[in-house]
């Protein structure tokens, strides 16, 4: 098993040492000992186009699980995503903000109204939706989980899901998970800092 540990923020500055302080309030973030690897999978996007861990890639990345007709969490997280990336943009050049990826667990209902779901917070959103099989692979390689209830007598049925915000690199691995409430300005922080320290490592390889 994978050892983690828990960092404040200000840890994680001290820990780099990345400048001046931004105080001592925490944000709950874990990070893995060492970068971890996502699974493959087959999965699509919005668009139709095909969703692989190929497309974690190259750059900074924000995932969360969800479904679309959840009422209440995911509309939550994601607006709070929105308001770090608006932070982002104080800290980061424009191509350095992390793409937003949206994972639906709920394929049946979500494919059909994925697109105009994400575009509702951010048209640069991504979507994504498939066959169970190959959502159970993301989902558990981003330390998610999700479980789909039994259809009620009209038809309706339950949806459990994680609701963490897990970062990934350029190098496509898992880095960090975040979990809600996110703080919007300390948590641009902590991102941009990442990045600050990921670039600095990989210049020094």
């Amino acid at each position: 098993m994978v050892r983690r540990r828990v960092l404040s923020l200000a840890a994680f500055v001290l820990a780099f040492g990345l400048g001046a302080s931004v105080g001592w309030a925490e944000i709950r973030v874990v990070e893995p000992d060492k970068p971890e690897t996502l699974p493959a999978f087959a999965l699509s996007d919005h668009k139709g186009q095909p969703f692989t861990a190929e497309r974690y890639k190259g750059h900074w990345s924000l995932t969360t699980i969800g479904f679309t007709s959840c009422p209440d969490v995911c509309p939550f997280v994601l607006s709070n995503i929105v308001e770090v990336i608006s932070q982002m943009t104080l800290r980061v050049h424009p191509d350095k903000l992390p793409q937003v990826v949206f994972v639906g667990v709920d394929p049946g209902r979500d494919a059909p109204v994925m697109a105009d779901y994400v575009a509702h917070f951010d048209p640069k959103f991504i979507g994504v939706t498939g066959p169970h099989e190959e959502l159970a692979k993301l989902v558990t390689g981003i330390d998610g989980f999700y479980r789909i209830g039994k259809a009620k007598k009209d038809g309706d049925y339950e949806v459990q899901h994680s609701a963490s915000v897990i970062v990934t690199g350029p190098d496509g691995q898992v880095h960090a998970k975040l979990s809600p409430p996110l703080d919007p300005g300390k948590v641009a922080e902590y991102l941009a800092r990442k990045q600050i320290a990921y670039g600095r490592a990989q210049r020094s390889n």
